[in-house]
């Protein structure tokens, strides 16, 4: 009988002092145009189903 291990990974990112300082004074519309592109880009990198495993707040959802 085999021990189920549950690991549960934990991505985190860190920036460096000129990137915060170049989104400080990026417009508020393109701050969250990066974002969103940044996350288009993580779900077609990794899937949806992928992605759930590094990132806690899409455990248990399906994406419609």
């Amino acid at each position: 009988m085999k021990k189920s291990k549950s690991r549960e990974t934990e991505i985190i990112q860190y920036f460096s002092k000129e990137k915060i300082e170049e989104f400080r004074h990026m417009s508020a519309r393109a701050r969250l145009q990066w974002l969103e592109d940044a996350n288009a880009f993580i779900n077609k990198a990794l899937g949806f189903k992928r992605r759930m495993v590094f990132d806690k707040r899409f455990k248990g959802v399906e994406k419609t």
